[in-house]
């Protein structure tokens, strides 16, 4: 028994030995090199004023005691300025002398309380005016024989051809508009006859019986009441076969074919009345179609709408009346007025939009796309440069210019936009100076001193590693 346990110990250990061993060197070379690394790169004393610091102007956390290149961007390092620490809300203070000043090109601007113009920056479209769109349908039934107007965006001018189409209803209203005007034609001619009758006989009378007169008078006036008691309803009957075939499509021109030639169209060609642009086909050729079916619709080739689509912080800062640039991308441009701003709010993003008219030239086209620039009411506000304003993931800060060449980081709470100029709503007052150029050196150079601070401040408060209770 006792020999059979000492065999399977010892083949566990014969197992567990490589295991430990490797875990030993590793340890060993990690304190090793540990050492090694403590020993080879020297620590940087940034609160020191003797110890030279070079700093990345663009990434602030590579810090090293001589000249160099960035390892990121590389770009070459510069001398960090002496910090002196100070309060304030967001980092430490810095000492820029004005030869560094003018090495970093920096530029302050003021504060200023004044008016200000706000501007609103958006993109429209040109659409379709509705009210200058028409459907094109048939009034009666038939089949498509031709379309003309076949493409969205074709162009058609007055008087060209949408489409042809032959109906037995058409073919029938152009035979009894045919009939219509051959019995106006006998009706008439038969009243001039009898009228021509009638005026001889008064004149053969002419200083005779007056008796005989006034019966052949009485005669002539109950000639013409039966006239007209003929003529009103073949009028009425003319009225409705005109209106019929005018709302099928037929021009005047048409109607007097008819008339010349008495014979009916069996295929007839409908005509644009007036210049539109095609802007949907519903139809295609050898389709049987009803009253009122779609066949096309076409919108004034010189009205549109240019619409205008506003964010809802846009929609808050515009009104209707407002002064609006257009700028298309051939580098044409117009000033007009905000108008149409709709009362409802699209889509998830909750967009308003706002149609301004437009009247649609050859050079034009809808669809297009056009820069808007709307110009609102003069506010009064204070405001600084917006190159002076530093954007990062923490806030929005610029760098505030003390006395004798000191700057310090300062958050501030930006409004609008207004041109080259951005309100502050909270974080500076009238009349305080801010970098406009060179601050983002600046920045970096308040970061270096604001961690050369805390690390000051962590060492006194801990003291020496060696210290430290184990």
């Amino acid at each position: 028994m006792y020999m059979m346990v000492t065999q399977s110990h010892w083949k566990f250990m014969k197992r567990i030995f490589p295991i430990l061993l490797l875990v030993v060197i590793t340890l060993a070379a990690g304190y090793w090199l540990g050492q090694r690394g403590d020993t080879a790169v020297p620590r940087l004393d940034l609160s020191s004023g003797t110890q030279a610091v070079y700093i990345c102007p663009m990434h602030s956390h590579i810090v090293q005691d001589h000249p160099g290149t960035c390892p990121i961007c590389g770009m070459d390092l510069v001398p960090a300025a002496n910090s002196e620490t100070g309060q304030r809300g967001a980092g430490a203070q810095i000492h820029v002398d004005t030869s560094t000043q003018q090495k970093f090109g920096v530029r302050l601007a003021t504060a200023e309380l004044g008016p200000l113009g706000r501007e609103t920056r958006a993109y429209a479209t040109l659409i379709a005016d509705a009210g200058a769109t028409q459907r094109i349908t048939p009034t009666v039934e038939g089949v498509l024989v031709k379309l003309h107007a076949a493409r969205p965006g074709q162009r058609i001018a007055a008087g060209e051809p949408l489409y042809e189409i032959f109906s037995q209803d058409l073919l029938q209203l152009q035979n009894e508009y045919i009939d219509y005007y051959k019995r106006r034609s006998q009706s008439l001619k038969s009243a001039d006859e009898t009228r021509t009758r009638n005026r001889q006989m008064l004149e053969s009378l002419h200083g005779q019986d007056p008796a005989g007169r006034e019966e052949i008078t009485k005669g002539m006036s109950q000639t013409e009441e039966q006239i007209s008691s003929m003529l009103l309803p073949m009028s009425r009957d003319g009225e409705r076969l005109t209106s019929g075939l005018k709302l099928a499509g037929f021009s005047d021109a048409m109607l007097q074919q008819l008339i010349h030639k008495g014979k009916s169209l069996e295929i007839v060609t409908i005509r644009a009345q007036h210049a539109c642009t095609v802007t949907e086909v519903s139809a295609h050729a050898g389709m049987t179609v009803a009253t009122m079916t779609d066949i096309l619709s076409c919108t004034d080739s010189g009205r549109a709408w240019l619409e205008v689509v506003l964010y809802p912080d846009q929609a808050g800062q515009v009104q209707e009346g407002d002064t609006v640039t257009v700028e298309f991308a051939d580098g044409a441009s117009m000033h007009t007025r905000l108008t149409g701003m709709s009362a409802i709010s699209e889509g998830e993003a909750r967009t308003v939009r706002a149609r301004i008219p437009f009247k649609l030239g050859a050079e034009r086209h809808l669809g297009d796309y056009a820069d808007v620039t709307i110009k609102g009411t003069p506010f009064t506000a204070l405001s600084i440069p917006a190159s002076a304003v530093i954007r990062s993931g923490r806030g929005n800060f610029v760098m505030r210019a003390l006395e004798n060449g000191h700057f310090m980081p300062q958050e501030i709470e930006a409004g609008i936009s207004s041109a080259d100029r951005i309100v502050v709503r909270d974080g500076l007052e009238a009349g305080d100076k801010v970098a406009v150029n060179g601050q983002f050196l600046l920045d970096a150079a308040a970061s270096i001193a604001d961690t050369a601070q805390r690390y000051d401040q962590k060492k006194s408060t801990s003291g020496p590693l060696a210290s430290s209770p184990p």
